[in-house]
């Protein structure tokens, strides 16, 4: 039994290991200065009030309130989540298309080349999620960042768990 933990513990640090240092990363992620966590007066006096905003619906598999915050001169769409209906929200996703301005941490932002994500985040993709041309996933579909890409460029930039 003994032997069973010991080999169970050194599992344990060498899948620590094998994720590396960068892995903090999406913890630091943002477009502009939103990211994820933030609260939903500090995007009020970052951005401005939404232009629409959808109805409050129960999440099951994350067991919170969601509600779809939509820029659409800014070309950006949060959703933000509360435990309660209607209750204080914070930013869960962040998406961006065209006319959004906004860069990533890293500096890329709507119409950067595929080369400028690789290069950007070329060390934490995903490369089973990815497809190449069209999909470059960061990290991973359950939390990390998508870039979409149209015609060698990005066309859409998503920011958060993608899957649960």
């Amino acid at each position: 039994m003994r032997h069973i933990f010991i080999l169970a513990i050194f599992a344990i640090v060498a899948c620590f290991n094998a994720l590396g240092a960068d892995d903090r990363w999406v913890e630091n992620e943002a477009l502009g200065k939103i990211k994820l966590g933030r609260k939903a007066a500090d995007v009020a006096a970052l951005i401005g009030k939404p232009d629409s905003k959808g109805k409050d619906t129960e999440w099951d598999a994350i067991g919170e309130w969601v509600q779809e915050w939509r820029f659409k001169s800014q070309g950006l769409t949060l959703n933000m989540a509360s435990r309660s209906k209607g209750g204080a929200k914070t930013v869960l996703t962040i998406t961006a298309e065209a006319p959004s301005k906004l860069a990533t941490a890293r500096g890329i932002h709507i119409g950067s080349t595929i080369a400028e994500v690789t290069k950007a985040y070329g060390k934490v993709q995903d490369r089973e999620q990815s497809v190449a041309g069209k999909t470059f996933v960061a990290g991973s579909v359950y939390g990390g960042v998508i870039f979409t890409f149209t015609g060698g460029k990005v066309s859409r930039i998503f920011i958060g768990a993608a899957a649960e």
